[in-house]
C-alpha cells in the first residue's frame, strides 16, 4: 500500500527506534546545554533607531539653549531623507535632540548624514561644548545601590566614588551611575571693599580665574630621540588650587594671590535636593547591563562585592543593594519550572486514569522535548530568556500536548482492538496524524502576525511568537516521529491478563465509567445536536450576542491593563508651590516614621 511522504516519514521513524531516541535525546541534550549557557534578561535587547545629539552650554538657560542651539540644528537636519520624527530638549546648561529613523532607512548611513550637517553650523554660541552625536543605545536597570551613614556629606561621597569605581571593574559591569548626590561647587566671594582696596575690578578677578586655571599645549621640542610634547598643567580642581592663582603681579614683583583677596571655600552646590536609606543620609549608585552583559551575572557578582565590602565598614556606615530587578526574571524562571513540573505531572495522572501508565509516560515526556528543543534553536533566533519569552512557554504550555494525547488515545485504541503490532500501532497514528498536524498548524498561524509588527513593538514582542511556534513545531515532532516509535517498541500486556493488580482494576473502572457517560449521556445528546443543528447554531448565537452585550453594556468590565500590587512602594508628596525646604522636609519625615 502506498503512502504519502508524511506517512512515510512517520513509518520509518517507528521502525527505527534507534533513530527517534537519537533525535530525542539530541533535543533534550541539546536544549539542556542552551537552557544553562543561554543568555537571560530581564527586557529583550533591541537596536533602537533613534539618533541623539547632545551638546552642552554652560551657564544657559533653556530659553537660551533653544534659540543658540536647538533651533539651529532642526533647521540643518530637517530635510534628511530617512527622518521620522525630530524631538528637542532644553534644558538649564544643555540641549538635546533625538532624530527618529524611518525603520526601512539605515539609521548609520543616517547619523553620517547628520554628522556631517551639525558639524557644519557655525553660528552656535561661544559657551557651546562640541555636539556628541551616537545612536541611543539600550541599558538597562540591573540594581541600585545605596550607600549611606552619618558621617560628612563629602566622606559620604567620596565613597560612593570608590564604590562606584569598584562595581565597575567588576567582571561583567561596565556601567554604573552616582544619583542623589551634590556636585561639588568652589564658592568663591570677593568684597567690595577689598575690591576698591587693591583697585580691581570682578572682570579682573574672573580673567585671573581663567588665565590661572587652563590646561594648554605648548607645542613640541624635537630631538635626536624623538619629539617631546609640552604641556601647561594649570588646571584647578579643589580650593586650595585656587587659592595659589595670581591675580596681579606688582611692579616692585610681589604677586597678588587669589586667597589674599578672596574667600574660598570648597563645598557643594546650594539645592534642597537630599536622599535618604532607612532614614539615613545616603547616595545610590545605579547599576546598568550594556549590550549582551548577563544581568544575572551582574547581580550576583554585584551582591558577592557587597557581602565583601560590608565586613570592612565602620560600624557609622552601610551599603545595600535594592530595587534588583532580577528578582522579577528569577521568579518569572521559578513560575515556569513549576508550572511545567506540574503541567507534566497532572498529562500523567489524567493520562494514567485511561492508558496504560508507559503510555501515559511517553505522552508527557513531549512537554520537555517541546520546551527544550525550543531551548535549542532560540540562539538562531537571536531570542533571550527573558520575560517576555518566558510569558510565551506559559502561555503554550497548555497546548503543547494536545497532539501528543490525540495521537497516543488513538494509537491506544487501536492496539486495545487489533492487538499491539507496529503496524496497527501506526494505523492508530495515520487515523489522526493530518488532523492533529492542521489543528497545530492553525495555532502557529495564530500566532504568525506577531512576527509581522514592525518597528521597536515588534522587535520587543516577537520573542513570545518565536517561542510559541518552536513549541509547537517540536510538539508536532514529538508526537508524530518520537511517540510511534516508542509506542510501536514497548511491551503492553492485554487489558484483561491481569486482573489481581489494584491499580489496574481502578483504572478499567475509571474507564468503563467514562465509557458509560460517554455512551449514555454524551452521545445522545451529541446526536439531538446534529439532528437539529439550526436550533444548536442558533443557541451559540445567542450565547455570543449575549457575551458581546454584556461588555458593551458594561455589566462585564473591561480593563485591559489592570492594577497590579507592585513589590516597590513609591509615595509622592504634592506641596503648595514656595512652600520652604524646612516643611517638605518634616512632612517627608513623618512619612518615614509611618513606613521604618
Amino acid at each position: 500500500m502506498s503512502r504519502n511522504p508524511y506517512e512515510s516519514l512517520i513509518e520509518w521513524f517507528a521502525r527505527n527506534s534507534v533513530a527517534a531516541n537519537l533525535l530525542m535525546i539530541i533535543l533534550l541534550a541539546g536544549g539542556l546545554v542552551s537552557a544553562l549557557t543561554i543568555k537571560k534578561e530581564s527586557q529583550p535587547k533591541i537596536e533602537t533607531n533613534v539618533i541623539t545629539i547632545s551638546m552642552p552650554f554652560l551657564g544657559a538657560t533653556p530659553e537660551d539653549v533653544e534659540e543658540g542651539v536647538l533651533v539651529k540644528i532642526e533647521e540643518a537636519i530637517q530635510d534628511i531623507e530617512g527622518i521620522k520624527e525630530i524631538i528637542s530638549t532644553g534644558r538649564r546648561g544643555s540641549g538635546t535632540v533625538q532624530v527618529e529613523v524611518v525603520a526601512d532607512y539605515d539609521v548609520l548611513e543616517v547619523m553620517d548624514e547628520v554628522k556631517t550637517r551639525v558639524d557644519a553650523i557655525s553660528t552656535f554660541p561661544d559657551n557651546t561644548e562640541k555636539p556628541v552625536i551616537a545612536r541611543q543605545n539600550f541599558e538597562q536597570q540591573v540594581m541600585m545601590v545605596s550607600v549611606f551613614g552619618d558621617v560628612a556629606e563629602r566622606t559620604l561621597k567620596e565613597f560612593a566614588k570608590q564604590v562606584r569605581n569598584e562595581i565597575v571593574t567588576l567582571p561583567g559591569v561596565s556601567r554604573a551611575n552616582i544619583l542623589g548626590s551634590r556636585n561639588y561647587e568652589i564658592s568663591i566671594e570677593v568684597s567690595e571693599f577689598t575690591l576698591q582696596r587693591y583697585d580691581l575690578t570682578l572682570a579682573e578677578v574672573a580673567a585671573a580665574i581663567r588665565r590661572g586655571s587652563l590646561d594648554l599645549p605648548a607645542g613640541a621640542i624635537r630631538s635626536e630621540a624623538g619629539d617631546i610634547q609640552v604641556r601647561t598643567k594649570g588646571q584647578a580642581y579643589v580650593g586650595r588650587d585656587f587659592e595659589r592663582i595670581v591675580v596681579r603681579t606688582n611692579p616692585d614683583g610681589s604677586r597678588l594671590l587669589l586667597q589674599d583677596i578672596a574667600e574660598i571655600r570648597d563645598g557643594f552646590e546650594e539645592t534642597d535636593r537630599f536622599s535618604l536609606f532607612n532614614g539615613r543620609p545616603a547616595i545610590t549608585i545605579q547599576v546598568m547591563s550594556v549590550g549582551n552583559q548577563s544581568e544575572l551575572n551582574i547581580s550576583e557578582t554585584v551582591h558577592q562585592y557587597i557581602d565583601r565590602k560590608k565586613a570592612s565598614l565602620p560600624a557609622e556606615m552601610g551599603i545595600q543593594a535594592w530595587v534588583d530587578i532580577t528578582y522579577y526574571l528569577k521568579g518569572r524562571l521559578n513560575m515556569m519550572i513549576k508550572n511545567l513540573a506540574m503541567g507534566a505531572a497532572l498529562v500523567f495522572l489524567c493520562l494514567a486514569l485511561f492508558l496504560r501508565l508507559k503510555l501515559a509516560f511517553w505522552v508527557m515526556v513531549g512537554l520537555p522535548v517541546a520546551f527544550l528543543g525550543t531551548f535549542f534553536l532560540m540562539p538562531t533566533f537571536d531570542v533571550t530568556v527573558n520575560l517576555i519569552s518566558l510569558f510565551g512557554f506559559i502561555l503554550v504550555l497548555g497546548i503543547v500536548v494536545d497532539d501528543a494525547i490525540v495521537v497516543g488515545e488513538s494509537a491506544y485504541t487501536n492496539m486495545r482492538a487489533k492487538g499491539h503490532s507496529v503496524d496497527n500501532i501506526l494505523e492508530g497514528v495515520y487515523r489522526v496524524a493530518v488532523p492533529a498536524t492542521f489543528g497545530v498548524l492553525t495555532t502557529i498561524a495564530a500566532f504568525l502576525p506577531i512576527l509581522m509588527i514592525g518597528g521597536i513593538f515588534g522587535a520587543f514582542f516577537s520573542a513570545i511568537g518565536v517561542v510559541v511556534m518552536l513549541c509547537l513545531v517540536f510538539s508536532i515532532v514529538e508526537s508524530k516521529l518520537i511517540l510511534p516509535a516508542h509506542l510501536a517498541h514497548m511491551k503492553v500486556k492485554h487489558y484483561g491478563e491481569d486482573t489481581t493488580n489494584r491499580f489496574i482494576r481502578f483504572q478499567r473502572f475509571f474507564s468503563e465509567g467514562m465509557h458509560k457517560f460517554v455512551d449514555n449521556v454524551y452521545a445522545p445528546f451529541l446526536e439531538k445536536c446534529l439532528k437539529r443543528r439550526f436550533l444548536t447554531l442558533s443557541v451559540f448565537v445567542s450565547m455570543l450576542i449575549l457575551s458581546i452585550g454584556l461588555l458593551a453594556g458594561g455589566i462585564l468590565r473591561y480593563v485591559p491593563f489592570p492594577d497590579v500590587g507592585a513589590d516597590f512602594l513609591q509615595v509622592d508628596l504634592d506641596m503648595n508651590e514656595g512652600t520652604p525646604a524646612q516643611r517638605t522636609n518634616e512632612a517627608i519625615d513623618r512619612v518615614q516614621q509611618a513606613l521604618l
